[in-house]
């Protein structure tokens, strides 16, 4: 996987370059000091980039000054990216107004893309939404005609290092201010490692519901993307990421499930390890998860990876309704696309199939770098309603 993104790196940084130089530099100067200098800034950003990779980038204190520079790194080769592809299909022409529209267009698709990595970065990372949904089930318990459970995902806590700190309580006040029922949480609390939680204790333990906070781990909560050189290590630091989400008093449910009473009416939680595709991890044991809940029961399930829910739960399980999350709808999303639609199936939002619904929350953090753009950091609150025949 690491490898995979070095290609694709240096893959942004090197060839619109070499397009550049070719068609416009060596025609625009004959002298050899300017045509290395204006190698310098991809230079510049190779030493970085490599700098970067022979460190422990993994580091909890470092991953905002790698997010950083990713944004950087991006918004620029991204950008030469567009403009050599839009400005080479130009070139094929003969005439010079079509070129000359295609050049244009370059400049303005690069300088979009440009400023988009700056607004995702310092705005639109921070931009929390609340979506309210409503889904209705034939065979919902009377007493819970009208349950509310506010469902979000994806912290990625160490999004939140290094000035950004006290958005985690703005994102707490915002699910406690919803006054739900319940609250679940469906996986990835952090990016890679424990230390990640340190600063969000006391923030974290403050999310309230009558019925309680139930979590799941995700695949980052594995802490699998760094290197240990202790074998033992790694399962240490997953024992301290449990420890902390039960720390807050949170319901953190591992291949196991909660019954919540309302008279003589039932509704079921059911919580499992990561269930994912390679290279993703799976310890899920949905068998496991639902021993001893009886068919009729209705129950809600978390898995964190969406995918799940297609392998595994419907026409295969009695579960009404899943919350999962994972994708972050790629953390790019316009007009109701995202790149990430080409990988899951079930991406963003509400999925019916018979009388078995998922939603899948964009989630509220970042991975790989602080970044969204139309993929706003949402909560999700759902209703519960009874009824014949919708959905």
């Amino acid at each position: 996987m690491l490898l995979r993104l070095i290609v694709i790196l240096l893959t942004l940084l090197i060839l619109p370059d070499i397009y550049i130089y070719m068609v416009y530099v060596k025609s625009w100067t004959k002298s050899v000091k300017w045509r290395i200098l204006c190698w310098l800034p991809s230079l510049l950003l190779l030493v970085a980039m490599v700098t970067i990779m022979a460190s422990d980038s993994m580091r909890a204190s470092n991953q905002p000054i790698i997010g950083m520079f990713l944004v950087v790194f991006l918004s620029i080769c991204v950008a030469k990216a567009f403009f050599a592809i839009i400005d080479g299909i130009g070139h094929l022409f003969r005439q010079q107004t079509v070129r000359r529209v295609f050049r244009i267009l370059a400049m303005t698709v690069a300088m979009f893309s440009f400023m988009m990595h700056y607004y995702g970065y310092f705005i639109g990372r921070s931009k929390y939404v609340v979506h309210k949904q409503t889904f209705y089930f034939t065979d919902l318990p009377k007493r819970f005609d009208g349950y509310r459970i506010v469902h979000f995902s994806d912290m990625h806590l160490g999004t939140f290092l290094m000035g950004h700190e006290n958005e985690v309580v703005e994102i707490v006040d915002l699910i406690n201010s919803q006054h739900a029922d319940a609250i679940i949480f469906s996986g990835d609390i952090v990016n890679h490692q424990a230390d990640e939680m340190a600063p969000f204790g006391k923030a974290l333990g403050a999310l309230k519901a009558p019925d309680g906070v139930f979590s799941v781990l995700g695949n980052h909560d594995y802490c699998m993307y760094r290197k240990y050189t202790d074998k033992n290590e790694r399962k240490k630091e997953v024992e301290r990421i449990k420890k902390n989400q039960r720390s807050y008093g949170w319901n953190l449910l591992l291949n196991e499930n909660v019954v919540i009473h309302r008279g003589a009416d039932s509704l079921a939680v059911i919580g499992v390890e990561n269930m994912g595709k390679p290279p993703f991890p799976s310890y899920g044991n949905l068998s496991k998860a639902m021993n001893g809940l009886s068919d009729s029961c209705f129950s809600v399930l978390i898995t964190h990876d969406p995918s799940h829910w297609r392998s595994e739960v419907i026409r295969k399980t009695y579960i009404q309704l899943t919350l999962s999350g994972h994708t972050h709808a790629g953390q790019f999303k316009v007009f109701g696309w995202s790149p990430v639609a080409s990988i899951y199936k079930e991406w963003s939002g509400a999925y019916c199939e018979g009388s078995q619904i998922l939603n899948v929350s964009e989630g509220i953090g970042s991975v790989l770098f602080p970044f969204r753009f139309g993929a706003w950091p949402e909560i999700n609150v759902i209703t519960l309603r009874k009824a014949e025949g919708k959905h």
